[in-house]
């Protein structure tokens, strides 16, 4: 998994550079999104990653749907992925450029899990708070559950601040049952 990883984020960096300097970022970007749908959808997606079928067939194939792409360079990217047997890393490679893009722009997403929709004034706040806080765009993603009782669970990358009802009572639990609150 690891040597999966840093081929992939090589081959992303090479496409968002490459992306960059020809101001294509947004072209590209729309270009992956579409196709990694398009690839969910259709049997393209087996088709191109399986050995069975020769690599010239896959590259005609390519050719054929690189008229759908607004940048030339996703097309030529695809073949690269083609040539170098790289098409499975090819959705890890699409979200990986597209957290690059958002780090350029100094985006942050930012999954906020509250108990019922917030109101408006509520996601004012949070968004002026969060670009306080973090220095970045807030893209605040709203998710709801019910089972969190209350609070909030809020994750920006691999951070995790998760104040909820729920969150508390197990850990209430958790501690109950190892006899913390017992007298001595």
């Amino acid at each position: 998994m690891m040597i999966e990883s840093i081929a992939s984020d090589r081959y992303v960096r090479a496409l968002f550079n490459a992306a960059k300097k020809t101001s294509e970022e947004q072209l590209v970007e729309r270009d992956l999104m579409g196709l990694k749908l398009e690839l969910k959808r259709s049997g393209l997606k087996s088709f191109v990653e399986n050995p069975r079928y020769p690599l010239q067939i896959k590259l005609n194939a390519i050719e054929k749907i690189s008229s759908m792409f607004e940048s030339s360079l996703t097309a030529n990217f695809l073949r690269i992925l083609l040539i170098h047997s790289r098409v499975g890393l090819f959705e890890q490679i699409v979200d990986r450029y597209i957290d690059l893009l958002r780090e350029s722009k100094k985006i942050v997403v930012c999954h906020v899990l509250l108990v019922e929709q917030p109101s408006d004034t509520f996601l004012v706040n949070a968004k002026k708070q969060l670009e306080r806080i973090t220095g970045k765009i807030a893209d605040i993603r709203v998710y709801t559950d019910p089972a969190v009782l209350g609070g909030i669970r809020l994750k920006i990358k691999h951070y995790v601040l998760d104040v909820t009802y729920r969150k508390s009572l197990e850990s209430m639990k958790d501690r109950l049952l190892e006899g913390q609150y017992l007298k001595r």
